[in-house]
């Protein structure tokens, strides 16, 4: 498992948790009785990371702050 930096874990888990609420279907995910859809979770990681790769510059640095977060299954 990758370490990841205290200073942008913040920032990734804020980025990626309002691109998934957003995209809730109707009665889910904010206060709904269906549950929360987890379907958009690649897009909202992929999201998040390029908004991380954003703010950070073009150095192998900034490539080992954002590679740890990646997405398995579906």
């Amino acid at each position: 498992m990758w370490s990841i930096r205290d200073k942008d874990a913040p920032e990734v888990a804020k980025d990626f948790y309002e691109y998934l609420l957003e995209r809730q279907p109707e009665g889910k995910g904010s206060g709904g009785s269906s549950g929360f859809d987890g379907s958009q979770a690649a897009y909202a990681l992929h999201h998040a990371t390029q908004r991380l790769r954003r703010r950070l510059d073009n150095s192998q640095r900034s490539l080992l702050a954002w590679i740890p977060y990646v997405h398995f299954g579906f």
